[in-house]
């Protein structure tokens, strides 16, 4: 088993496939960019939607084919297929998704007036290695039985960039147990750029300048005013030869002394008035998480939404009790079917699950254990 991976020649034009052939087989394939860039975001998508494993999914490869003394391959679409996953994550079909197969096999079935057709299948790869199974192999002979047909397999990894391997067929059969060359599934490792969405983000808008900081304000000295009493007559106004003095207005000379002895406990009172308000204007504008420490210490802030084809759940990994548990257990309610999904401490961290459901009323319930026998629940019901 060989594993591929093109680096562009500096200064040049990435091209817009990638060819995969083998040395010593009369097959090439041309895999679209666009068509890489799709499936990657699909396939991990699955991926995401159950901790450990991940879901698988797959489809049929639409394109054309030529067939000669070579056979080409051109894959320029692809069409998903839902799966209902009733036999755990594998991209095992049940007779509702074999009806819905068949019916895409159908739709895009060849014909000298369409461009694009059927050319194969594809699908994600979670289990062991990267090989067909006896149901791929029934799956493949059922609806591809052309010499040109190709089986895609995609195994996603949470760490490093997937991989993939194509699968056909020859004068003794199919080679199931490895495909004859895995490829790095990601446009930039085989040699065509950087996909689309990430040119975007790289060359996105600048971001907005920090503003200089504003000139200091001017200071002034701070003169205490007094409380001013009715406005003296001019003959009661006192000229003063200290410079610092403040003006007392309408107040006897000799009172001064015990006037001022009277603001000292004044200002006190003032002073103390002003934190007693501050403390209560503080208490009024403090979030509401902060103030509510004590009860979310028993929330998980468990929640359920819809994300395109699927319900997200998600919870707070930053609540005491998911930071200090163990494991948790994640129970699902489908429409009466009642499905268990196990999580480990590291999985607690990573907060979401993406689920597929069948019906149109889902209950979730996320059970943390702190202990290996204490442990905390919550429980949302979505419906759509």
């Amino acid at each position: 088993m060989d594993t591929a991976q093109l680096q562009p020649e500096p200064g040049t034009v990435p091209p817009k496939h990638y060819v995969w052939e083998v040395p010593g087989k009369r097959l090439t394939i041309h895999v679209d960019f666009t068509v890489i860039d799709r499936l990657v975001q699909e396939v991990m998508r699955g991926f995401g939607a159950i901790p450990r494993r991940g879901a698988e999914v797959g489809g049929v490869l639409l394109g054309r084919a030529e067939v000669g003394d070579r056979v080409v391959v051109h894959v320029e679409d692809y069409e998903a297929v839902l799966c209902e996953h009733r036999r755990g994550p594998s991209y095992l079909l049940s007779d509702t998704d074999v009806a819905r197969f068949a019916e895409t096999i159908a739709r895009h079935r060849f014909s000298p007036q369409k461009s694009v057709y059927a050319v194969g299948c594809y699908r994600s790869h979670t289990r062991d290695g990267l090989c067909l199974t006896p149901e791929d192999l029934s799956h493949f002979d059922a609806y591809f039985p052309d010499v040109s047909d190709i089986f895609l397999l995609i195994k996603p990894y949470a760490t490093k960039v997937s991989q993939a391997g194509f699968f056909f067929r020859e004068e003794d059969g199919i080679r199931v147990e490895s495909s004859y060359l895995e490829f790095p599934f990601r446009r930039k490792e085989l040699g065509g750029g950087a996909a689309p969405g990430a040119r975007i983000r790289e060359t996105g808008p600048a971001p907005h300048p920090i503003p200089a900081p504003l000139p200091a304000a001017p200071s002034y000295p701070v003169v205490p005013r007094m409380f001013e009493t009715e406005a003296p007559a001019a003959d009661q106004v006192e000229e003063s030869t200290d410079p610092v003095a403040a003006p007392t207005f309408g107040l006897p000379m000799e009172d001064l002394p015990r006037r001022r002895n009277v603001w000292i406990p004044l200002s006190f009172i003032f002073l103390l008035v002003g934190v007693l308000v501050g403390f209560q204007a503080s208490l009024t504008y403090r979030p509401a998480k902060a103030a509510g420490l004590v009860s979310d210490a028993y929330q998980l802030s468990l929640n359920a939404g819809k994300s395109g084809d699927y319900v997200l759940v998600r919870w707070d990994k930053a609540a005491p009790a998911v930071k200090g548990a163990l494991r948790g257990v994640l129970r699902i309610n489908d429409g009466g079917r009642e499905k268990e999904v196990d999580i480990d401490a590291l999985q607690l961290q990573n907060p979401q699950v993406f689920y597929r459901n069948l019906s149109n009323k889902v209950t979730f319930k996320l059970e943390v254990f702190t202990k290996e026998k204490v442990s905390l629940s919550e429980t949302v019901e979505w419906s759509q």
